[in-house]
């Protein structure tokens, strides 16, 4: 038992290395936790439940991550790109630049992205969309 448990942390470190994004990662651990389950034989359906739970929990804490890291980045890629045509102390100042605008268009990719969901979830437990009662 305890080496199929090394074995099964080592794979999923393996696994994690290589995988950068949030989602990925994510996903990596509950295929761990639901193996795991699976493994003890005891719970029955319970596994699946607890991986789906999962799988959900892993889609509302990285959409955000994924996403802002996708559109900054190619910001900051456009942005460096257009940056190496120029030559000498300008050429650096702009890289300067660059680097400046990556955390600031991070944090608001975050905080509008985090309110997108924050909306979401409010209207779909306020019933968004049902006729008004008289």
């Amino acid at each position: 038992m305890k080496t199929f448990a090394v074995c099964a942390i080592v794979a999923m470190l393996a696994y994690t290395v290589n995988a950068t994004p949030c989602t990925e990662i994510c996903s990596a651990q509950c295929a761990f936790q639901k193996q795991a389950c699976t493994f003890a034989d005891i719970f029955g359906n319970l596994c699946d439940t607890l991986d789906g739970v999962c799988a959900m929990a892993c889609s509302a804490a990285c959409g955000c991550a994924d996403t802002c890291a996708t559109e900054c980045g190619e910001q900051n890629a456009e942005c460096a790109g257009a940056d190496s045509s120029d030559a000498g102390l300008l050429g650096g100042l702009n890289v300067l630049s660059c680097g400046i605008k990556l955390p600031v268009c991070s944090s608001k990719c975050q905080l509008k992205c985090g309110f997108n969901l924050l909306a979401g979830i409010v209207n779909s437990l306020g019933g968004a969309g049902a006729p008004a009662r008289r």
